[in-house]
């Protein structure tokens, strides 16, 4: 098997400017803590792009904190981090607390903490909140009923009840495209909303994307006529159902290996 790091690491090793090394292997969230390692210390690095994507060690976490070149805020980005290190970064004066907002790892503890500073300091934390993706049910409800939030950003982002969903639904001052934007639609709210006069054409587009469709659905959209829902169609990940499935094995393919990667 290629080593598939070390052959774009070492691409124009001769002298010439190895761009993929400098720009863009940074920006894998796959890297293991020995590929981390040594990018940090190669010159040119984005060490920014190291320090928004991958899963990082505490010893890598502290080290990126550390260094006095780098700004906070890429750290702030990082949907790894771990409970002490949101509670660090949020102590931490001049990072951006929005970032943290819509962090998926969030406590409860913390969302509660962002969200009455929304309330009482700092209304934009509200807006990346409802961006969150892994708001609870009850998180969900409580930023629908709060003056001010978009409604629109709690309907395209987390995974919604079906009461939720049809609260969305029914409610006359959102307009149905939020929703097919959202990327936990079932089958059945795929069906609703693909029925719905309300939903445009940019709604309907977003549905050939979602990774539930049915073989049903998926050849309603292939033989709709409309080329476009095509394009979508070929980036929807469920082209290769077992891509979704897990193995018997309980491994899923390129489980192991440089990058992790899944193709």
């Amino acid at each position: 098997m290629i080593d598939r790091f070390k052959l774009l690491y070492d691409w124009g090793a001769d002298g010439v400017k190895n761009q993929i090394a400098e720009e863009y292997l940074g920006l894998n969230p796959n890297l293991t803590t020995e590929q981390i390692d040594l990018l940090y210390q190669t010159q040119g690095v984005d060490k920014e792009y190291l320090a928004r994507y991958p899963k990082l060690t505490e010893e890598q976490f502290m080290r990126l904190f550390n260094d006095k070149d780098l700004n906070k805020d890429n750290l702030a980005q990082n949907p790894n981090l771990t409970t002490e290190q949101i509670d660090l970064l949020y102590q931490t004066e001049g990072v951006d607390k929005d970032y943290l907002a819509r962090n998926p790892k969030l406590t409860e503890e913390q969302f509660m903490r962002l969200f009455n500073e929304g309330q009482n300091q700092n209304a934009d934390l509200l807006f990346y909140l409802t961006q969150n993706p892994n708001l609870t049910t009850e998180q969900i409800d409580l930023l629908y009923q709060t003056e001010g939030v978009y409604k629109k950003l709690l309907a395209r982002y987390p995974k919604l009840t079906e009461k939720q969903f049809m609260r969305f639904f029914k409610d006359g001052s959102l307009h149905n495209d939020n929703l097919a934007e959202n990327p936990n639609l079932t089958t059945e709210q795929i069906d609703l909303l693909y029925y719905t006069k309300g939903v445009s054409w940019d709604g309907q587009k977003n549905l050939a994307l979602k990774p539930r469709l049915t073989d049903e659905q998926f050849l309603r959209a292939f033989n709709d006529g409309r080329i476009p829902l095509k394009y979508n169609l070929a980036q929807n990940p469920s082209i290769n159902p077992l891509s979704n499935q897990p193995f018997a094995s309980g491994k899923q393919p390129f489980a192991s290996g440089i990058f992790n990667w899944r193709w």
